[in-house]
């Protein structure tokens, strides 16, 4: 075992949480974070906020280029580290495999960056009210983790990497335009807080 997951409470998860009743609804949440079936969850969130097409392009165009740089970083960091994934380790005598089987490239976890992603420009720009996308970030994290495809670290890192870039992705935006429409709703949210 790689000394990066000699600590790793993967086999500790995975195993606490299996259930024949969490198969199905794990698997799908495992599939609905990755990258272009956030990237369609993240256009009709911002879609049914922005009715306007202009302010809904001035949305999403920075969280569609958050996504696919976090894409490109994702793929870079697996072909860097080349770390092995939980079943190439502990085999499927220890690992309940929930989708396909993955033995190779698992730092850090794409999906995890990517629903990241969402959470964080999502509530960088909409605040409180798109809050419960972390809650999904948690969960779609926790499924790679029960379906068997990923270390808690991979996840964790994914989370971490993501979450950046969605935020440095709405930082850039609003001030790229500093009368746009990105600024306007995040200054009018943050006087939202505030009062």
């Amino acid at each position: 075992m790689p000394p990066l997951y000699a600590h790793d409470p993967f086999l500790a998860i995975h195993q606490a949480l299996q259930s024949r009743w969490l198969d199905l609804p794990m698997a799908a949440l495992s599939l609905a974070c990755l990258g272009l079936a956030v990237a369609g969850l993240g256009a009709g969130l911002f879609g049914l906020l922005e009715r306007d097409w202009r302010r809904f392009a001035a949305v999403a165009l920075p969280f569609f280029l958050a996504l696919c740089a976090q894409g490109i970083l994702v793929t870079l960091a697996k072909d860097l580290f080349h770390t092995p994934r939980p079943l190439a380790i502990y085999g499927p005598a220890q690992v309940r495999v929930g989708l396909e089987p993955l033995r190779a490239l698992g730092f850090p976890s794409g999906h995890s960056a990517s629903v990241a992603v969402l959470a964080a420009y999502g509530t960088a720009v909409y605040g409180r009210r798109l809050s419960w996308l972390w809650a999904f970030a948690f969960l779609g994290g926790l499924s790679r983790v029960y379906v068997g495809a990923h270390w808690a670290l991979d996840v964790a890192a994914g989370w971490a990497l993501g979450a950046l870039l969605g935020l440095v992705a709405a930082t850039l935006a609003a001030r790229a335009r500093p009368g746009g429409h990105l600024s306007w709703r995040r200054s009018s949210r943050s006087l939202d807080i505030r009062g």
